[in-house]
């Protein structure tokens, strides 16, 4: 996968095959923005012509609210090449004029910086090199010059009265302070007073002014001071530090000021974070950027204009070029932001105090990357790093969670600040298990009438883990970090580690290697796309590594680029090369992203089977979540067709997958667990042992639209601790088959079977669900462990061994020689179908739908789905409590009632909550009052995210109960998910407002099974 890909599956694959259509360069001027842009407008792409940019530079706002666009040049050869032109365009992106700024005296030599534009229309543009103010008339001729040492960044303002033109001066040396900023009033051929400052400023990138004259300067250290129009210091903000902080502590390169006086910049981020401040800096309101806009991690780092109209639309100038097949938008060009672009009830944007501004929070521990391998207590440090802050003591409220939201610890203090020094405080708990614990402290500040203010909420990760035999325990240095970590891969059960030969990395190549072999990791090399996949280059990769790679993948992704029959002459092309470089190497293909079955049978049939020794997958499906009920089905299709071209017997690798831990602003650590873990049992029931199923992400990077890696900068995910257990759990055992529960309880749960030389691991868990008992025949010695390696108790029941299948998984290891048998559960007969089912509020699909014994998906291609989930009948549920009722055509005794609901996944809601009733020919009686895992979500900040979640991917519900009888029942349902968002608090967090909902697939109703259940 690579930067960009969007929030979902389904929607990354709808956005990565529009992005391969081609765009024509000769689009109209202005055009409607892309879907998922954020804006409505946009001006530009690349070229020389009207409407065409080759270097934007800057962009202002003039007289009758026209649009001023510089185009300037870059530095080739000691010679600024580029288009050196302004633009003008009326505020509905209408192309009107240009002129050239060239000139004989700076053709060549110096490259413009910045533009302004006066009342009159006449421009200003500064030449930094040039040491001038270059003015020019509404038809480009030039005016006059304004010598200014380092002219850089200027604005123009009404001041005393009258209109002038405010400069900033840029040195050479960015560090060196200016005390002044210089000016000149319109139509005077003179410089003015200069204008003192009340606080000198150095690297001033950008210079704003509002209506009454004040000034805004965007300087070091990543600030926007704000001063009155004599240049008195009224406001500072930011807090004066270089972390790469994403709150609105760090300004970045860009100031704007609209007729509020709402000021906006840009702050860190990935991508980088559209930042407004109110007129009195009490609040902080932020939206995500676009990568197509900006990215402070990569090429847009530098200057990203940002003006406002007399409409109050912020306009942002997307600077770099492409080649005019961006996914969204041509670049360069200038886009104009939604009206509701930073809106918090429409669009996702997000509001907090500027109080926090400068807080600059940490937590830290002593422990090698957050995890502890005893269960001794553990120190954790609120830190509050050196910076400029807006409050001097916080009250401070903090706890630890475990993955389950038990509370372990916590207390209160408060912490006193002083500028600009560092402050810690220690807080200690002793973890009383293994496994994943959130440590949170929440801040506050003393608010008027002794009210609190809340400033801010974080939160660390820590694990506790066993030093499990043949695992690694990492010590501080060990792991590197990054896109390739053979240390933590091995650490986190994950033994396999992709890596892309490319020109210059053959020697960090090298390294993997070595790395990989010291920590046992399979390494698989994959030549990524068409740059990569030439007979030279492959030729030489392989001779380079002969003998050290042994599996090498032609072509991550074809499907996005080239047809099955070209993709197949290539790669018989490229097979023959690897093998005669090197015989002993194994060739994986063809990396279909989503197991596209008919793209698999074009490659088949086009002769696929004869170029590769591996079928490899990328097991993507549309939506995030893991359904059993598709996987069998679409794993089952593949190995059918691959049977069918006489290949059945090649083995299948999954060689990347990412379960994401993150959406909309909140973290998923507990669900990314289970799904994680499921996703890896699946494969393994289905031919793709743990050492052959990659999830590709590990640790943070990359992009923010596929935000799946099991570490961050807090620390491990859940995820990590449940998948080193796993691989502990099954290390030296090969899966040997399932367990036979019944086929009612196989849609429910699982159980299989590991085995080696020195006994059998069992790995049982449910889908989605409470805990549902099992029994089982054991003979021989068992132990049982939790999903993090805690040992349980096991519970005798009439001579069974009765164990809790739960949605995370547990794990029975049987001694030598021992063995165990399932006992299947009766459910009975299913008599949902004969009932007529009515619902209390509107729905959409047929009722029909719950009772026709199919369990419906969201995935793609499947007979019974698709990503769009109009097969799931859908309910509203304006207010709770909503009805289900259920008449049966008689009375009948019935003991149990199944729901299988849907995963809580992008904008498909799971039941979290629901009555079960029977009526009992006089009134309502409850059976069961019944509650999915799902406490309270916390607003606090981890990487990417301002809230917490804690559901467990609920899904289904077996309700299991003394026989009555009845001939209605009826299901009364309290609550269910906001889509993926587990409440309100996430919703608030993320800005998306979705009407209340929930879905089901299936409702089962079972008569008494004969002899009861067991």
């Amino acid at each position: 996968m690579y930067q960009g890909r969007t929030i979902s599956a389904a929607v990354r694959l709808a956005v990565l095959a529009a992005a391969l259509a081609p765009l024509a360069l000769a689009a109209p001027v202005a055009r409607a923005a892309g879907p998922g842009e954020g804006a409505d407008l946009e001006i530009g792409g690349p070229g020389a012509g009207e409407g065409k940019f080759a270097q934007l530079a800057d962009i202002a706002f003039g007289p009758e609210d026209h649009l001023y666009v510089l185009d300037g040049a870059e530095k080739e050869k000691d010679q600024w090449v580029g288009n050196l032109l302004v633009q003008e365009f009326d505020n509905a992106g209408k192309f009107l004029r240009q002129f050239p700024i060239r000139d004989d005296d700076l053709a060549g030599k110096n490259a413009p910086a910045r533009i302004a534009v006066d009342s009159r229309g006449h421009v200003y543009v500064t030449f930094p090199d040039a040491n001038l103010v270059r003015e020019y008339a509404p038809d480009g001729a030039v005016v006059r010059d304004y010598e200014i040492r380092r002219a850089f960044a200027l604005a123009v303002r009404r001041a005393g009265g009258k209109e002038e033109v405010v400069v900033a001066a840029r040195p050479l040396k960015r560090e060196e302070p200016i005390a002044a900023l210089d000016r000149f009033q319109v139509s005077d051929a003179e410089l003015s007073a200069p204008i003192p400052l009340g606080r000198p400023i150095a690297d001033c990138a950008d210079l704003a002014a509002d209506r009454r004259g004040n000034l805004y300067a965007q300087a070091a250290t990543n600030q926007v001071c704000k001063f009155d129009p004599a240049g008195k210091l009224l406001e500072v903000i930011g807090g004066g530090t270089g972390e790469r902080l994403e709150d609105g502590s760090e300004l970045l390169h860009t100031v704007a000021v609209d007729s509020a006086g709402r000021i906006y910049s840009v702050t860190w981020g990935n991508p980088g974070k559209v930042t407004r401040f109110d007129a009195a800096v009490a609040t902080v309101t932020q939206h995500v950027g676009q990568f197509s806009w900006f990215d402070p991690w990569g090429t847009h780092s530098g200057y990203t204009p940002f003006a406002v109209d007399g409409k109050d639309r912020l306009w942002i100038g997307s600077v770099g070029r492409n080649d005019g097949k961006d996914r969204f938008h041509f670049r360069p060009c200038v886009l104009r932001t939604k009206a509701d672009f930073l809106d918090p009830e429409t669009n996702q944007a997000t509001v907090s105090s500027a109080l926090a501004l400068g807080l600059n929070l940490a937590i830290e521990t002593p422990l090698p990357y957050h995890v502890a391998y005893d269960l001794a207590p553990v120190a954790a440090d609120l830190v509050a790093k050196a910076g400029v802050r807006r409050v001097r003591q916080a009250a401070v409220t903090w706890n630890v969670y475990d993955i389950y939201k038990t509370k372990i610890a916590g207390g209160r203090f408060d912490l006193s600040l002083q500028d600009p020094k560092e402050v810690r405080h220690t807080v200690s708990f002793t973890p009383p298990r293994w496994g994943w614990y959130m440590v949170q402290f929440h801040l506050a500040a003393p608010g008027a009438g002794g009210k609190a203010a809340p400033l801010a909420g974080l939160a660390a990760f820590l694990g506790a883990t066993p030093k499990y035999p043949g695992m690694p325990v990492l010590a501080e240095g060990d792991s590197p970090g990054g896109w390739e970590d053979a240390p933590r891969q091995a650490w986190a059960g994950l033994p396999n580690l992709r890596v892309h030969p490319k020109k210059d990395n053959f020697d960090a190549i090298d390294r993997h290697i070595d790395a990989c072999a010291k920590w046992g990791v399979t390494l698989l090399a994959q030549f990524e796309g068409k740059d990569q996949c030439t007979p030279e280059f492959v030729r030489q990769a392989a001779e380079r590594f002969k003998g050290r790679i042994q599996y090498w993948e032609v072509w991550n992704e074809p499907n996005f680029a080239i047809k099955p029959e070209e993709y197949v002459a290539l790669l018989r092309q490229l097979y023959a090369i690897l093998k005669a470089a090197d015989p002993e190497a194994r060739v994986l293909a063809p990396a279909v992203c989503g197991i596209q079955l008919p793209w698999y049978e074009a490659f088949y049939k086009a002769g696929g089977k004869d170029c590769c020794d591996i079928l490899s997958v990328h097991d993507y499906e549309g939506h995030e979540s893991i359904d059993p009920v598709h996987w069998f089905w679409k794993y089952g299709e593949l190995r059918r067709l691959m049977a069918a071209h006489g290949d059945a017997a090649k083995e299948v690798w999954q060689t990347e997958r990412a379960v994401t831990g993150i959406r909309g602003a909140s973290f998923l650590g507990p669900s990314q667990a289970v799904r994680v873990t499921l996703q890896r049992d699946l494969a393994a029931a289905l031919g793709v042992p743990n050492e052959h199923d990659f999830h590709y992400y590990l640790n943070d990077g990359g992009f923010a639209g596929c935000p799946s890696w099991l570490w961050s900068r807090a620390g491990p995910h859940p995820a990590a601790l449940a998948t080193r257990t796993r691989a502990a759990m099954i290390r030296g055992r090969r899966f040997a088959g399932t367990l036979d529960f019944g086929p009612e309880a196989a849609r429910l749960l699982v159980a299989l079977r590991f085995e080696g030389d020195d006994g059998a691991t069992l790995v049982l868990r449910n889908y989605g669900a409470p805990d549902i008992p099992v029994d089982l025949r054991v003979a021989g010695r068992v132990e049982c462990f939790d999903a993090f390696g805690n040992a349980e108790p096991l519970t005798e029941r009439g001579g069974l061994l009765r164990v809790a299948a739960s949605a995370l998984p547990r794990y029975l290891r049987l001694g030598k020689g021992a063995s165990a048998e399932a006992v299947p559960i009766r459910f009975g007969k299913n008599i949902a179908a004969e009932a007529a089912l009515t619902y209390s509020a509107e729905s959409k699909g047929d009722l029909g739908l719950l009772t026709n014994g199919v369990l419906e998906v969201f995935h793609a291609g499947h007979p019974q789905g698709g990503t769009d989930g109009k097969t799931i009948w859908t309910a509203a549920l304006p207010s709770s409590p909503q009805t289900i009722e259920i008449a049966l055509p008689e009375p009948r005794t019935i003991d149990k009632v199944v729901l299988h609901g849907t995963r809580p996944d992008n904008q498909f809601s799971a039941i979290l909550a629901y009555d079960l009733d029977y009526h009992d020919g006089k009134g309502w009686r409850t059976i069961e009052k019944v509650q999915a895992h799902c406490p309270e979500s916390d607003l606090v900040d981890t990487p990417l995210c301002r809230a917490a979640s804690w559901y467990l991917d609920p899904n289904g519900f077996l309700n299991t109960f003394e026989p009555v009888t009845t001939q209605r029942l009826r299901l009364v349902v309290r609550r269910a998910t906001l889509g993926f968002l587990a409440s309100e608090t996430d919703r608030a967090a993320w800005g998306n407002k979705w009407d209340p909902h929930f879905m089901l697939r299936e409702i089962e109703i079972y008569a008494p099974a004969p002899g009861g259940t067991p």
